[in-house]
Order: C-alpha cells, then sequence, then structure tokens
C-alpha cells in the first residue's frame, strides 16, 4: 500500500522505486551562513594560544614531578579522557613503559583497575589474574570493591577492554554495571554524574571528541580529582581546536553545496555537516586535517550511492549505472540518465581529489580498494532486528537482547585484535576502533546518520556551542 509507514517512521513514497521521503539534515547551510565559532572571551585568541602553551609545558613538568604511580595514572586518565594527551604522546608511553611492572596490593581495587585499563588502551597486555581478588568464593564482588564507587567505576571501566576467553571479566562487567546501576541514585553528585556518564558508554568505546567535550565539566565540579591547571589546558585546548574544526565543518558543506553537488538528487540524504562529525570521531588532532576533510568528503560523497541503489534506482537503471563505476570510466558515464550521470561525474571528482591528495609514490591498490566498494541489495525496510526476528521466529526483546550479545562479543574480538596485532602500529589500529567508537555513537540507540536530529545535541557540543572557559 502506497504510503505504508516504515523505519524511524519514514514513508514509501514509491513502492515500484522503494523510494522514502527522508527528512532533511537539521543543519541545511548554517555552517556557511555562520563560518566562525563565536569568540566571547575577555582574552585574545593570541593570549588563549600563548596560555595554552605555557600550560603544556608546566604539564610536562608535572610526569617528571609525580612519582607515586597512582597518582601519575590519574594524571594520564584525565590527559586522555579530557582530551589533550596527544600533547603528551612521549610522556604518556614513557610512564606506561615503567607502569607495565608497578604490582599493586591485592585490594588496591581502584589501582589495579586503572593499570589494567590504562595499559590495554595502549596495547599493552596485562593479564587478568590480578582480578582474582575482586571476586569471592561465592562468585560475588568483593565486599569492600562494593563499598568503594569510585574503585567500582574503576573496574566497570577496566572490564570492557577483556577479550573473549576472559570469563572473569565478562562477569565483572556485567556484575559492575548492575552494582553501579542499583546505587547510583544513592551516591551524592559529582561522584553519581560520573557513574551515569559511564553507564551510557564506557570510555573506551565512546567517540574521543565527545568524550572530552562531556567529561570536561564532569572533571570540574569533582574538586576531589580535579587538577585546576589540567582543567584550564583541557578547556583552551578544545576552544582553539573546535574554532579550527567549526572552519572545516563550513569547508566541507560549502563544498557539498557547490557547483558540481549532487544536491539535485531529491531521493537522498544530504548529510554534508554528519559527515564530517563522523570524520571528526576518527581523526580529531589539527595534523590530521587532511584526512579529516578528504574523510567527510568520501562520507558525503557514499551516502548518495548508498541511496541511489536503496531508495532510487530500478534495475534497467541501475546495471548500466554500477557497469560504469566498476569500470570506473568517467567517458562512459556522460552516456547514463541525468542523474546517474551527475553522481557519477561527482564520485569520480571525489575520488580524483582524494587520489590526488596521497603522498607521491603510494600504490595505486590503496585507492583502489575504495573503488572496488557496489552494492546490489535493494531492502531499505528491512532492519536487523526484523531480520532476526524472521529467522529466529523471536520477539522484538529477544531480537534486541541477541543483537546486543553479538555487539559485546564483536568489541572483545577487537580488542583481542587490537593487543594481537604487533606489526601494525598503533597510530593507525587506532582508526579503526574510533570507526567503531562511531558506530556507537551514531546507531546505538537509532539511525542518527539517516536521522540527524538525533544527533543534533552532540554535533552542536562540538561544532556549534562555544565551551565555556
Amino acid at each position: 500500500m502506497a504510503g505504508r509507514v516504515i523505519a524511524q517512521g519514514y514513508r514509501v513514497v514509491d513502492e515500484e522505486r522503494h523510494a522514502v521521503n527522508y527528512r532533511s539534515s537539521v543543519w541545511g547551510d548554517y555552517f556557511i551562513r555562520n563560518p566562525i565559532l563565536p569568540h566571547n572571551y575577555r582574552k585574545s585568541l593570541e593570549w588563549m594560544t600563548e596560555r595554552c602553551d605555557d600550560l603544556i609545558v608546566e604539564t610536562r613538568e608535572m610526569f617528571v614531578d609525580i612519582l607515586n604511580p597512582f597518582a601519575k595514572m590519574k594524571l594520564i586518565d584525565a590527559l586522555q579522557r579530557l582530551g589533550v594527551s596527544y600533547h603528551f604522546k612521549e610522556e604518556i608511553d614513557n610512564s606506561l613503559e615503567s607502569l607495565v611492572s608497578v604490582k599493586f596490593v591485592n585490594d588496591d581495587f581502584h589501582a589495579i583497575s586503572l593499570q589494567f585499563r590504562l595499559l590495554r588502551q595502549q596495547r599493552r597486555y596485562m593479564p587478568c589474574d590480578a582480578f582474582k581478588e575482586f571476586i569471592d568464593k561465592q562468585g560475588n564482588l568483593n565486599g569492600i570493591l562494593c563499598s568503594d564507587t569510585r574503585a567500582l567505576l574503576a573496574l566497570y571501566e577496566a572490564a570492557h577492554l577483556g577479550t573473549p576467553n576472559e570469563e572473569i571479566l565478562r562477569e565483572a562487567q556485567v556484575e559492575t554495571t548492575n552494582q553501579l546501576k542499583r546505587i547510583v541514585d544513592c551516591i551524592e553528585k559529582p561522584l553519581s554524574n560520573k557513574v551515569r556518564h559511564a553507564l551510557e558508554t564506557p570510555s573506551f568505546r565512546r567517540m574521543k571528541r565527545l568524550e572530552a567535550r562531556l567529561y570536561i565539566p564532569l572533571y570540574e565540579e569533582d574538586k576531589e580529582e580535579c587538577n585546576e591547571m589540567i582543567l584550564e589546558l583541557a578547556k583552551l585546548d578544545f576552544y582553539l581546536l573546535q574554532r579550527l574544526h567549526r572552519e572545516e565543518v563550513k569547508e566541507i558543506c560549502e563544498w557539498y553545496h557547490g557547483l558540481e553537488s549532487p544536491r539535485e538528487l531529491f531521493y537522498a540524504r544530504h548529510r554534508p555537516a554528519e559527515a564530517y562529525f563522523w570524520a571528526l570521531g576518527v581523526y580529531y588532532e589539527p595534523e590530521y586535517a587532511k584526512p579529516r576533510k578528504l574523510l567527510a568528503k568520501f562520507m558525503a560523497t557514499i551516502t548518495p550511492y548508498d541511496d541511489t541503489f536503496d531508495n532510487y534506482g530500478l534495475w534497467k537503471e541501475l546495471q548500466p549505472f554500477a557497469d560504469v563505476m566498476q569500470r570506473w570510466d568517467e567517458k562512459g558515464a556522460e552516456q547514463l540518465g541525468r542523474c546517474y550521470k551527475e553522481y557519477a561525474q561527482f564520485m569520480f571528482g571525489t575520488m580524483n581529489e582524494i587520489e590526488g591528495a596521497l603522498p607521491k609514490g603510494t600504490p595505486r591498490k590503496n585507492v583502489n580498494v575504495i573503488k572496488d566498494i557496489f552494492e546490489t541489495e535493494r531492502n531499505n525496510v528491512a532492519t536487523a532486528v526484523t531480520c532476526y526476528m524472521k529467522e529466529y521466529d523471536s520477539t522484538k526483546e529477544e531480537a534486541i537482547k541477541a543483537l546486543w550479545n553479538d555487539v559485546e562479543n564483536a568489541w572483545k574480538d577487537m580488542n583481542e585484535e587490537y593487543l594481537k596485532l604487533t606489526s601494525i602500529p598503533s597510530s593507525l589500529l587506532i582508526q579503526v576502533i574510533n570507526l567503531a567508537r562511531m558506530m556507537e555513537t551514531m546507531y546505538k540507540k537509532i539511525d542518527g546518520y539517516t536521522d540527524s536530529a538525533i544527533l543534533k545535541e552532540w554535533i552542536s557540543l562540538l561544532l556549534v556551542q562555544p565551551i565555556t572557559l
């Protein structure tokens, strides 16, 4: 029946083409009309930059001054979660190297958990045997641990770095989650806010720029843990990067809405701002400006391609279009129908730009991997949940539970590979982890990339609202 409603409230407007009425991006041309992040502070940008540099120097000195291993671990954890650890790669690496051999007493639950998480996050293996004392003879969490909320929270965060065969960490993940949920309403602020933040998404799985933006106020209000110098550095650095990111998203939106834009594809999702948000989750550091923008362009370009197959094209139209794309035949694109011709030219232009931006001598096979991607399945109605329900004759609740279990297993597999693939540099593998973090961000509750209003608050926090200094 025409006009039937499918996933996320969309209506099928053309049954023959499976076309649906995708909602427009909530951002439109906002970043083009408002290209600069507001500067509402009495201090100048020059002062802020110089002050940030001074604080970086002072923080480096702290690594020398702090001798207590637990205190040094808390410094590293704060720098990572506040989004400024990229300034201290060498200092953090050297500190963690020395922490590998540090042995804490068996009942120092907080320190052991933090040590485990920090080491594994940096691809340094620490066995889970250290957690045996965390469990009593009945298989329950140690009573002393349960009475220490900070230690319990540290174990919860550490347990999410477990691998498939580490049963004790699987149990710890379940038990700490349940325990924290039971007590969160009984804990006073500011610690209760930190617990709710962690229960929503554990630190290792959260988009790093979003983690910094959300964690800064949590860190500031926790007077027991907050270091005022580190807090000032985090705020200044975030604001200065925020200005850079705002300039970049404006550039991406101007490019997308330019003369060679696919914006005439009325059936497609036009998501340049959301594509930039995605890329920002993979690379946020200033030195990655070029790959960040290229990835954003790729994401924005590939989206209408997906929609052309899923949400518009008929087989008789898609076959010649697919043939041209598979041959990477720019001249052949001239013979396609109007929308296919325009889109093919846009895709060729983007990919040629990406290829041209690669360092000289880069093997073409690295570009061809992207060119070899094509899709022929055309079903915009089914979701993973509905497919599971149909295949296993299950209820919606059973399907959701089973699929979340698959997600947990996938994270454990990634944790294991992240530790094992020592021949691949961490700087490369972390981008894969970052992509997984973005999937968690985009799709944890619903398809936020398609329904961009769901991402509005987060994009606004990173690109619209200046952080309070």
